[in-house]
């Protein structure tokens, strides 16, 4: 986690989305949070932590339900390339942090450039995704129908855990697709 790359402001925003946020416990809502997070009077940096900490705190079987908004953010800022919480690998990325604000134009200027190719037909995953991405390797691999592990969908596909069970839920909700999950194996119903 490289905590001068992130948004202060957005960051205070989903500290609070995720202080807000609420889920079915069977009877009645639960919020995610026992404690919520201090967001009025905290550096960026000890915002950031207590936010990694809160989430990496829950549950597995609760933190698919967050918002997709909160799962975006954290798997955006707080998770490396290997799919690890980022607070783990905190150290080696702090040395190239001095060159980041020197990438960034240059990563910013062929964003511009694909955004005019928009008007051409992209290729899509079985279930929507662009070719290519994750949600499409995650796609692909659920699509066998075959069991698979939380684990093995998160090496393969490049996510994070936490990315894949987002991804899962909004197959699940967004696309109408029945994925069980026993033990950690999810697998696609298929009809």
């Amino acid at each position: 986690m490289d905590v001068k790359k992130i948004d202060f402001e957005e960051l205070k925003k989903m500290a609070k989305a995720l202080n807000q946020a609420t889920y079915d416990a069977g009877e009645e809502e639960a919020p995610f949070l026992e404690k919520k997070l201090k967001i009025i009077g905290v550096t960026k940096e000890a915002l950031a932590g207590a936010f990694d900490a809160a989430v990496q705190g829950l549950d597995d079987d609760v933190t698919s339900l967050l918002p997709d908004e909160v799962i975006d953010f954290y798997n955006a800022n707080f998770s490396d390339e290997g799919g690890e919480a980022a607070g783990e690998a905190a150290p080696p990325e702090k040395k190239p942090a001095a060159k980041a604000p020197e990438k960034k134009p240059a990563a910013k200027a062929p964003e511009k450039k694909p955004a005019a190719k928009k008007s051409a037909p992209k290729e899509l995953s079985c279930f929507g995704h662009k070719k290519g991405s994750q949600a499409a390797a995650l796609d692909d691999l659920l699509n066998t129908g075959k069991k698979i592990s939380l684990d093995d969908l998160a090496k393969k596909s490049g996510r994070s855990p936490l990315g894949v069970k987002g991804h899962i839920k909004h197959l699940q909700v967004d696309r109408k697709l029945k994925i069980e999950e026993k033990d950690g194996v999810y697998v696609l119903v298929k009809k």
